[in-house]
Order: structure tokens, then sequence, then C-alpha cells
């Protein structure tokens, strides 16, 4: 079994998918957390100056996305087959779309136009978003995970992304797409996910 260490700041952000993996799969790390005053003498050490980083057996890499994926082929939760893979990779471009406008929010100086993309957020992106998901769940409904018939890198995001979406305040949108809340509540209900969100340090982001 490789030596895994994850470095990342002291939040959830980028960093959470790959921890939630680790955590669903039951396999050991180390969760090396830093404050901001710590990353500038270390963002000079790793690949791209960016965090997350994971080392593996002391060898470092970069890329968030990279990263899940990397631990979801390791740990089986990236599909039984290149369809499923596929599938997988679909739910999380999905997922990177919404994170990325709701990511947009938080970092908007100007309350006027965090207002005009709140608004295509609520119009656009997240019905879409909701809709898709909503016919993905419907698809593969006799299983109870969005893509084939055990818990994948595509629910564990999706978990995320939601948890997310909530404590940003926007969880209302959920009770227009039940099926998409009841997973969410499903996915929270894994004893080891369950586990870990009541156990981690509590941070702000």
């Amino acid at each position: 079994m490789p030596q895994y260490k994850l470095v990342y700041f002291n939040g959830r952000g980028r960093a959470e998918v790959a921890r939630l993996l680790f955590a669903a799969s039951g396999t050991k790390y180390e969760d090396h957390r830093i404050e901001k005053e710590q990353w500038p003498a270390l963002k000079q050490k790793v690949p791209f100056g960016v965090l997350p980083v994971l080392e593996v057996d002391g060898k470092q890499y970069s890329q968030s996305g990279a990263v899940a994926r990397y631990l979801a082929k390791e740990f089986g939760m990236m599909g039984c087959n290149n369809l499923e893979a596929f599938k997988i990779d679909e739910a999380l471009e999905n997922i990177k779309d919404l994170g990325q406008a709701l990511m947009g929010l938080l970092f908007e100086k100007n309350e006027e136009e965090k207002a005009k993309k709140l608004q295509k957020i609520k119009e656009d992106l997240m019905p879409k978003t909701l809709k898709w998901f909503t016919n993905q769940l419907k698809e593969n409904c006799t299983c109870g995970f969005l893509v084939g018939k055990k818990l994948s890198l595509a629910d564990v995001a999706f978990f995320c992304l939601f948890n997310n979406v909530i404590s940003m305040g926007h969880g209302k949108a959920l009770d227009e797409a039940p099926t998409v809340k009841e997973h969410h509540t499903r996915i929270g209900n894994n004893a080891a996910i369950k586990k870990w969100v009541q156990t981690r340090p509590k941070t702000d982001w």
C-alpha cells in the first residue's frame, strides 16, 4: 500500500473530494493542513505552485481533478468499465461547471456583478445541473448511485458540491429536485462519509 500525504490549506476547498475518497475507502493518509502564512515559503516547492498536492511514497503530484481520478481508480471508485468511467467523467464536468460558478461568487467584489452572476446561476446553470442529475439518477434508479452499482467518484464529488450549495445558502434549490436531494442524503448517510463529515476539522470553507 502506498504512503499517501495530502497537502492543502486548513479548509475543505479543492481537497475535500480527495479527503472524502480516503474516508469512503477506509484508506489511511496524512491530512497535512497549512495556514495561509506558511504558503509563500511552500509555494516554490510544489508543482505549478498550487494546492492541493498529493504525495505518493514521497513524490508530489498536483491538480485536484487528477488527484481525485487517481485515487478513485486506486480505490475501485472509477467505474467497472470504460463506459462507466466515461459517465463518471461526464458527471464530474457538470459538477465542475456549477462549482466554479459558485466559487466565482465568493471572489466577486462588485456587488452588482455578483447579483448578476447569482441570478444567472439560479435561472440557468442550477436548474440545468439539477435536471441533468435527476435524469441520471432516474436512469440508474435501481442501483442507488449515479453510475453503476456501487459508490463512485461521481457520488462523492456530487455530495461535496451540494454540501457547498447548502453551506452557501442555496439549499432551497434542492427542494425543486427531490431526487437529487434524496441522493445527497443517501450519500451523506454512508457510514464512512458520515463519520468523516462529523469529525473533520471545522472550517469556514
